[in-house]
């Protein structure tokens, strides 16, 4: 579509609309993705769904690709040239590819849960960590706090029951949301475990701060 035809379509649009473009342009483009298992995200999600070719001409200007995965519900932004990646500190990356090890482990096996996605406890997590990097694990806690706060405000994970998640509670569960899978497509799933077996192999004794893309 051509900027002249974008903009006949978008002056088409009703004052409340043009509002809602706005806003949705602008919550892609902060958190990277609309989930529609958010209710706080559910107007704008509702409004990609009507609007998705007019909102993806916009964002292709400016060199965004706009993708939808219609089974788990999620709009996502993502730079032709990877620009505004979100770079994550290793331990961090550790923390997430685990996670999502355990996300597809969990599916696998149906598991019975009381919340609608997979869960796995804090301490769980924790003791599945010192499998693989048993001479970290005294000293992990730490950064599996920023860990959880990072990929809690990534929209990737959640508190089961609501709240927010700290290392120090080892019983509490840990919703492993479906959005783990754009972060880490299931394509990838053996090179996951090939990754985490790297890092074994590799990890120094003193704290890594090498960044990874995720």
């Amino acid at each position: 579509m051509s900027l002249v035809n974008f903009a006949e379509s978008y002056s088409q649009l009703t004052a409340s609309e043009q509002q809602q473009f706005g806003d949705t342009v602008r919550r892609l483009l902060s958190d990277g993705l609309i989930w529609r298992e958010d209710e706080a995200e559910r107007r704008a999600y509702n409004f990609l769904v009507r609007r998705r070719e007019l909102v993806a001409d916009y964002l292709a200007v400016a060199g965004w690709d706009l993708r939808y995965d219609e089974r788990i519900g999620v709009f996502q932004v993502v730079h032709r040239e990877g620009a505004h990646r979100r770079r994550l500190n290793r331990d961090t990356t550790i923390w997430l590819l685990l996670l999502r090890l355990i996300y597809a482990e969990k599916y696998e096996r149906v598991e019975v849960s009381l919340t609608r996605f997979p869960t796995v406890s804090i301490e769980e997590l924790y003791q599945r960590y010192t499998e693989f990097l048993p001479r970290q694990a005294v000293k992990k806690k730490t950064s599996l706090d920023e860990a959880l706060r990072t990929l809690q405000s990534l929209k990737l994970i959640r508190a089961g029951g609501g709240g927010t998640l700290r290392a120090s509670d080892g019983e509490r569960l840990i919703e492993l949301l479906p959005t783990l899978e754009v972060a880490v497509p299931a394509s990838t799933i053996d090179a996951i475990a090939e990754r985490l077996q790297e890092y074994r192999r590799n990890r120094p004794d003193r704290d890594a701060e090498d960044a990874e893309e995720a």
